[in-house]
């Protein structure tokens, strides 16, 4: 049976292709991002405070910590085998949950854009130095365009195009840092033996180091939706777990021997500048090509898409290809070189973790764990006392946004704890006298409905 690409909930366990492996590849080839080269070299000197034993252990405990957290907000679409779209109607109400949507998918849109322009920047490089032939729009048109292909093609094409490009990238990162500290080894050892700080600074570079992911947390039911139901709690927690700490610490570790030998986080210019290797560069720029594709695939084509079929009821595939074209139309040659879009995605990225915040208490403290599905896909009656928002969860994220602005690479934690507390009190002594679907979750027992025994869902529930 192929799998569904569309909103309604995924019941069926042959439809559920993400068995641990899988999803293990899929998680690495989805963390790996070019700027966490230059977060890793952001955690020692030069630029950071910290000594090589201090980010090593900055990068494990914030990588588990990260884990965790996408275990836990990712247990609803395990459960229940809904999408990001669909579980935010319980918290911010049908209409209302189109702001928080909007927010995970516009950055997507941008980084989507970026990303491409730097794999077609590798590819042009290659195609340069083998067969003389160099025109970068050629090889970034046709690099997007491969990528919708591949979204267009469903669940199925992305889950086999992540299983084979993990092994690549896996590959490449290990030959990188065989390559770095077999050529920087006394450098890198200098930048061990820097005093640094076991305080303050150690707990900010984890909470920086938790908040790269901050969009990835809000839309993981997007994934966790096609893990086998029949899969077991400890099974489903050591796949987030060996599926990101590894990969999140090898690639800022890259970043930081680059930082320690010759302060420079891009893999790519340490080698042109000090590694004059032909079989080096081909290696790496083969590497950024395909970490490209696997991250836009499942972190920035995926939830977008999946927005915009709750938006404009279109189909997976017309979705996959409106947001390649808008994606394109974003500029990403311009935009990697202006200064204020590090900046607007700071800002935007400030509202995910009281989102989050909201997320997590919604399931776990208001719901029980368990959330009446059938409700969530009859908008016309849900929240209906406040128009199909919930009031609730818009003060939340406000004051939870608010108060992030102390610390801008903080904010998920600063803006997330308040915005959770907030909610939670909110939703018990304001919504649920007005919200007959907020009063049953609330009245449930903790322990009920645990997985494999929830209400069954209607057959007339469609995409909506």
């Amino acid at each position: 049976m192929q799998a569904r690409q569309d909103l309604r909930p995924i019941t069926n366990e042959k439809e559920r292709i993400l068995g641990p492996k899988a999803y293990v590849a899929m998680w690495w080839g989805d963390t790996i991002m070019i700027g966490t080269f230059m977060l890793g070299s952001s955690l020692i000197p030069p630029f950071g405070d910290l000594n090589l034993y201090q980010a090593g252990a900055a990068l494990l405990l914030a990588n588990i910590m990260a884990a965790l957290l996408f275990s836990l907000n990712g247990y609803v679409g395990w459960k229940h085998g809904i999408p990001m779209v669909v579980q935010l109607r319980s918290s911010f109400g049908p209409i209302g949950s189109r702001i928080p949507a909007l927010l995970r998918s516009i950055p997507a849109l941008f980084w989507f854009g970026i990303q491409t322009w730097l794999g077609a920047q590798a590819l042009n490089q290659i195609a340069s130095g083998f067969i003389g032939f160099e025109n970068v729009w050629v090889w970034f048109f046709g690099f997007q365009a491969l990528q919708i292909f591949l979204s267009a093609k469903g669940i199925e094409s992305i889950k086999w195009v992540e299983i084979v490009g993990s092994v690549i990238i896996m590959g490449g990162i290990i030959y990188l840092i065989f390559l770095f500290l077999t050529t920087f080894g006394f450098e890198v050892q200098a930048a061990a033996n820097v005093d640094g700080s076991w305080g303050i600074p150690l707990w900010l570079a984890m909470t920086v180091l938790v908040g790269q992911f901050a969009a990835l947390l809000i839309n993981v039911s997007d994934y966790t939706r096609y893990l086998p139901k029949k899969t077991k709690t400890s099974t489903y927690i050591n796949a987030h777990l060996v599926g990101m700490v590894p990969p999140s610490i090898l690639l800022p570790f890259i970043g930081m021997l680059g930082a320690a030998a010759v302060g420079i986080w891009n893999p790519i210019d340490v080698i042109s500048e000090y590694i004059p290797s032909t079989v080096a560069s081909i290696i790496v720029l083969v590497f950024i090509a395909i970490a490209q594709v696997t991250t836009n695939l499942m972190a920035n084509i995926m939830p977008p898409a999946l927005v915009a079929m709750d938006l404009f009821k279109i189909s997976w595939a017309k979705s996959c290809i409106i947001i390649g074209i808008l994606a394109t139309f974003t500029c990403p040659w311009w935009l990697m070189n202006a200064a204020y879009f590090t900046t607007f995605i700071a800002i935007v990225s400030a509202f995910l973790g009281p989102v989050f915040g909201v997320m997590i208490a919604d399931f776990f403290f208001v719901h029980k764990r368990n959330y009446n599905v059938a409700a969530l896909y009859e908008k016309n009656k849900l929240f209906q006392a406040f128009k199909g928002w919930n009031p609730a969860a818009i003060i939340s994220i406000a004051v939870g946004t608010g108060i992030s602005f102390i610390n801008i690479d903080g904010s998920w934690f600063i803006g997330g704890v308040p915005a959770l507390l907030l909610y939670t009190v909110l939703m018990k002594y304001w919504i649920a006298g007005h919200e007959p679907y907020v009063q049953e979750g609330m009245n449930q027992s903790f322990s009920e409905e645990e997985i494999g025994d929830e209400k069954p869902v209607p057959q007339w529930i469609k995409d909506s």
